[in-house]
């Protein structure tokens, strides 16, 4: 799981105000690029991903008592889980008000 826009002092000195979402989208298809990459020296095997991405207000902490971690959760993330599960190999699926930014920025292909 990633996330990205979570500081909000950070969010209000960005110089466009869904730069955040745009990193998001940059770091998915770094991460489709780097895996064609590594399939390229593998020998009958390649890795695959799927990815689904969501916006939208989210709870975030520190949870656990032994082993503490960062971690976010609520339906923003539940939603952005379904994305995934549901997708496609090897493509990003985002939910219909994530697109609308992108329309101009990437290649949107509408299932």
């Amino acid at each position: 799981m990633a996330a990205s826009g979570l500081n909000p002092e950070r969010k209000r000195h960005m110089a466009h105000p869904k730069e955040h979402l745009y990193q998001m989208v940059e770091f998915a298809l770094a991460i489709q690029h780097v895996l064609s990459v590594f399939n390229e020296d593998l020998l009958n095997f390649d890795f695959v991903c799927k990815l689904g991405l969501n916006i939208g207000p989210v709870t975030a902490g520190v949870i656990g008592t032994t082993k503490l971690y960062y971690d976010i959760w609520g339906d923003t993330v539940n939603i952005a889980s379904r994305m995934y599960s549901t997708g496609v190999l090897n493509r990003i699926q985002v939910t219909i008000p994530k697109t609308d930014f992108l329309l101009t920025s990437a290649l949107i292909e509408f299932r």
